[in-house]
């Protein structure tokens, strides 16, 4: 699976009608279980969840959600190799995870009618 990249106007909140840009989301929740740095992000949307993510657009995404206030960074300088900045979750990034959460319920309420539709149309 490929993530769709697309401009974020504010990347906190959910888009109104059918979610886009599931980046986001992915990055919230990654962020509200643990502390990350960017290649353990792209590791872990690669390895356990089977997302491919272009660098340059989760790099993006990360500075508008910092900047946005929902994530917050500091460098950890660790005893072997370079510093590597750490990403975390703040309290309005926990915030926007909720209405992300409630925005994808809704749009998975909404594909699931879809399938059963078209299920019961094509007998597949």
């Amino acid at each position: 699976m490929t993530l769709p990249v697309k401009a974020i106007a504010d990347p906190g909140l959910p888009p109104r009608a059918t979610p886009k840009n599931f980046l986001v989301a992915w990055l919230l929740v990654l962020l509200r279980r643990s502390h990350l740095h960017g290649y353990e992000i792209l590791k872990e949307l690669r390895d356990e969840f089977g997302i491919a993510c272009d660098h340059g657009a989760l790099y993006r995404t990360l500075r508008q959600l910092e900047a946005s206030a929902l994530i917050r960074s500091h460098w950890d300088a660790a005893d072997l190799g370079p510093a590597r900045r750490v990403y975390e979750l703040t309290d309005a990034g926990r915030d926007a995870l909720v209405a992300w959460s409630d925005a994808l319920g809704e749009y998975r309420a909404t594909l699931e009618k879809f399938f059963h539709l078209y299920h019961g149309l094509t007998g597949r």
